[in-house]
């Protein structure tokens, strides 16, 4: 035991060494270790039970046996992908992480309770009510589509330093990423803690820890491992908000994570993609792919040098002209009667996203309205706002 502890510890550093740098401070250390003394000593806390769908939930077995669906996807009509009406989409699975609370205590260290865009997160969602969850992809440099949401991952080593690396996707490898990933979440010694700014107006660091850790997933991980009857909404991520990328690197990168869903994306699996860039939108559209591909949009409350990014009507003619499925709208963003008028004539669908969805009342308005599904945080309080008002409806 004691060799093979001692082996172990030897393997950490060495790979806590290849990724650069050595220091975070002993407070947090001392945390992290009563963290993991209580995660081992302690079963961790089973999610809330979801009432049932009752009436907008229909029989799933035909798409959990994809030999009841052999038709390859190219075969298939983009409508099928879509989410059906009064869709409850997790964000990054069970919600983002929003950050720890204070360092002082072992609970106020935890920055959510389940890391976001883990497989542990989008499969606790669809236990909670998910009909699909949203994911963001991005692509290593040697090409290899993986699950993060942030432009950066920054990180600390433990040791006598105190300095944050800081990496883009584009610039690690696959290797380097599953590296990464295993030091800092599952890792016995963790040696590794990831850092965020969790608060926008500052730039402070804070430890990103989850009381309930997950490897960080590949594309080709979730498509696999994910039940079959959960649909994806995959936005593709890219950092152009600050960084110029090159039509071809896009092109590339884009390329990359169509050929993973082709590869390894179940015939009866539901898929939307979604991107706030439009160029991206562009390069997809003219692959002509099955899948359906929205625009998302905070149409103008951020104002952003591609003037195709800052309006909904912007977002709207954008989507005509590429024939999108629909936009994907901030939900502080409230169509009037005629856009909603104008999209229905035009075919084009509604979905919204942000914090204002995880009130169950303002979603559900939203889908009276004819948004075909809420991209949620609060998984379990929405799934259960939409359940309650179908059972009303057949009373």
């Amino acid at each position: 035991m004691a060799s093979s502890s001692a082996s172990s510890s030897a393997a950490s550093a060495s790979a806590s060494a290849s990724l650069g740098g050595t220091g975070v401070g002993t407070g947090v250390r001392r945390i992290s270790q009563e963290m993991l003394h209580q995660r081992r000593s302690s079963p961790p806390p089973s999610p809330a039970k979801a009432v049932s769908r009752i009436a907008s939930a229909p029989c799933r077995l035909h798409e959990q046996d994809p030999s009841l669906s052999p038709s390859p996807p190219s075969s298939k009509a983009p409508e099928c992908y879509l989410p059906k009406a009064d869709a409850v989409i997790g964000h990054r699975g069970l919600g983002s992480n929003l950050g720890p609370k204070s360092l002082d205590t072992l609970e106020g260290y935890f920055a959510g309770r389940i890391r976001e865009n883990t497989m542990l997160s989008f499969k606790t969602a669809a236990t909670c009510g998910a009909d699909f969850v949203e994911l963001d992809v991005q692509v290593t440099k040697d090409g290899v589509p993986v699950v993060w949401h942030d432009d950066w991952i920054h990180y600390k080593h433990f040791g006598e330093e105190e300095k944050v690396m800081t990496r883009t996707i584009r610039e690690m490898t696959i290797a380097e990423f599953k590296q990464l990933s295993y030091m800092a979440t599952v890792c016995p010694e963790r040696p590794v803690v990831l850092m965020r700014k969790f608060d926008k107006k500052s730039d402070e660091f804070r430890p990103w820890v989850c009381r309930q850790e997950d490897e960080l997933p590949t594309l080709e991980t979730v498509l696999k491992g994910l039940p079959i009857y959960v649909g994806i909404n995959l936005e593709l991520k890219f950092e152009d908000e600050h960084t110029h990328v090159e039509r071809k690197e896009l092109e590339d990168r884009i390329a990359a994570i169509m050929a993973c869903l082709d590869q390894h994306c179940s015939a009866g699996r539901k898929i939307v993609l979604s991107s706030f860039s439009p160029d991206a939108c562009t390069i997809v559209s003219e692959l002509n792919p099955v899948y359906p591909l929205m625009m998302l949009t905070d149409a103008g409350v951020i104002k952003y040098e591609d003037e195709r990014r800052n309006s909904l009507e912007a977002a709207k003619k954008l989507a005509v002209d590429l024939k999108l499925a629909g936009v994907v709208l901030l939900s502080h963003v409230i169509p009037d009667a005629s856009m909603l008028r104008d999209f229905a004539a035009q075919g084009l669908l509604f979905m919204s996203y942000g914090e204002r969805n995880n009130d169950g009342a303002y979603s559900l308005n939203q889908l009276t309205m004819g948004m075909r599904g809420v991209i949620v945080d609060d998984v379990l309080g929405v799934h259960n706002a939409v359940s309650a008002r179908a059972a009303l409806s057949l009373a």
